[in-house]
């Protein structure tokens, strides 16, 4: 793997755990070998963006392996492989080293973000899972599932300090408060947060009220607290001082993730059921818009530093780029094998017009409505719907015009600026246009098409 990657040592209470748990291997190889997930039936994922906006590294506990994207480039950069479950992914060291923790392997494992290589890895037990790090970069904190416990690792020295014990499976949620004097600890069994105090390492209190409770954020004065429920579709907005539920804010089905914004004024509820997220004003705590085109979006949602841009990790690992001020996905970050391109092709009689990936020519119906085809029965085995996914538009078509419908039959149909797309069945090869002008109500699609 890598020569003098440091293995550092873990606390006694860590080091007994590990013994008693299955044996996995911490050990460097070049061979790659099948391991069984220690705790597999517990799905997550995680998503990392540089302090620099250059990178964004994104996992998910299914697959053995993370991915770095270039974001300048929006292509995939590089694949890590050598996990089995990874869990969480955060900059540390002012953005030159990311650590990723893997729950079967039990450790945090840090890279050099310069070259990717691996630099340390620290043994903190099987289950480790969800990671915080304090304001001033010099702490990190490791929920362990397994063994209801917080660990708190030096990063100066890469090695544990402390294991804190008394929680309820502590998985993916743990934030730490902006004046890094109290950690909040999410509690998967029992519904209940956790609050350590940062100075003597112990549990002072706890929150109570929640249902399935999943993703948390703290406003920047640290006076509220907002998590998502995914038992009841909601989030709760907790007094971080008393620890009172002040409102409960209704939102999709399966809420996961409650993000705040930057300068604190929108809250991003992802709704894994529903694949959207409702973005909420803070001020009044209501739904100002719902945003969809996402894929069982989770916690793994990361805003730019000058809170401009927002990051969603889908399912699939691609990442959708929402920009904050239309609340829209501008583009879908992914594998290049992923995306579908359309093409533009031209004729002599009719110009330039908008065909698939293929080269097969496209059609939009005048007696369709917005987002409504009117196409059905006989008309579809004329005129079969057009559908693809992660749609690399061709120049001159605005992307974010590229939307799916569901029809009435069930089946999945692209718009452009609202409008259905069709194939047109006597349409052979690449470059027919027999549809076009058909009735009078069939057309192609020109770069100019709808402009008014």
């Amino acid at each position: 793997m890598v020569k003098r990657m440091k293995m550092k040592r873990v606390l006694l209470i860590a080091l007994m755990a590990i013994m008693l748990l299955p044996t996995v291997s911490f050990a460097a190889s070049n061979k790659k070998e099948v391991r069984t997930a220690f705790d597999g039936n517990i799905t997550n994922n995680s998503l990392a963006v540089s302090p620099d906006e250059q990178l964004a590294i994104v996992s998910d506990s299914r697959e053995s392996s993370i991915r770095i994207y270039d974001l300048d480039k929006d292509k995939l950069k590089k694949v890590i492989d050598g996990f089995v479950t990874p869990r969480n992914i955060l900059f540390v060291d002012g953005g030159s080293t990311f650590v990723v923790s893997d729950s079967t392997l039990g450790t945090l494992r840090f890279y050099r973000t310069k070259n990717f290589a691996l630099k340390d890895e620290v043994a903190v037990g099987p289950g480790a899972f969800g990671t915080a790090v304090s304001p001033d970069g010099k702490t990190l904190y490791v929920n362990n599932q397994a063994h209801s416990s917080v660990t708190v690792v030096d990063l100066e020295k890469r090695q544990p300090t402390a294991v804190i014990t008394g929680f309820a499976q502590p998985r993916q949620g743990i934030k730490v408060s902006p004046d890094g004097k109290s950690i909040f600890v999410t509690n998967f069994q029992g519904d209940k947060i956790s609050v350590i105090d940062a100075a003597t390492n112990k549990i002072i209190r706890e929150i109570t009220g929640f249902s399935m409770i999943r993703g948390i954020s703290i406003s920047t004065d640290g006076g509220t607290l907002y998590a998502a429920n995914s038992g009841r579709n909601s989030i709760s907005a907790v007094n971080t001082v008393d620890g009172s539920i002040k409102n409960e804010i209704q939102v999709g089905r399966e809420p996961y993730g409650a993000s705040l914004s930057p300068d604190g004024e929108l809250l991003f509820a992802s709704n894994k059921a529903d694949n959207t997220i409702n973005v909420i004003n803070v001020a009044d705590q209501r739904i100002v818009k719902t945003m969809d085109g996402f894929n069982e979006p989770r916690q793994a949602i990361v805003f730019s530093k000058d809170g401009e841009r927002s990051y969603v990790l889908n399912r699939d690992l691609s990442i959708a780029r929402v920009d904050v001020e239309t609340l829209s996905i501008t583009d879908t970050i992914q594998e290049e094998s992923k995306r579908y391109k359309l093409n533009m092709l031209k004729s002599d009689k009719f110009g330039k017009y908008l065909t698939d990936q293929e080269g097969m020519t496209l059609y939009y119906f005048t007696k369709d409505e917005p987002d409504v085809s009117n196409c059905k029965g006989q008309c579809l085995e004329n005129w079969p719907p057009f559908y693809a996914e992660n749609i690399v538009a061709p120049k001159g078509f605005d992307k974010k015009e590229f939307k799916t419908i569901v029809r009435d039959d069930g089946q999945k149909q692209t718009t452009y600026k609202g409008h259905p797309l069709y194939y047109f069945v006597k349409d052979k090869q690449v470059g027919d246009v027999n549809g076009q002008g058909v009735n009078d109500v069939w057309f192609i699609l020109g770069k100019k098409a709808f402009e008014k």
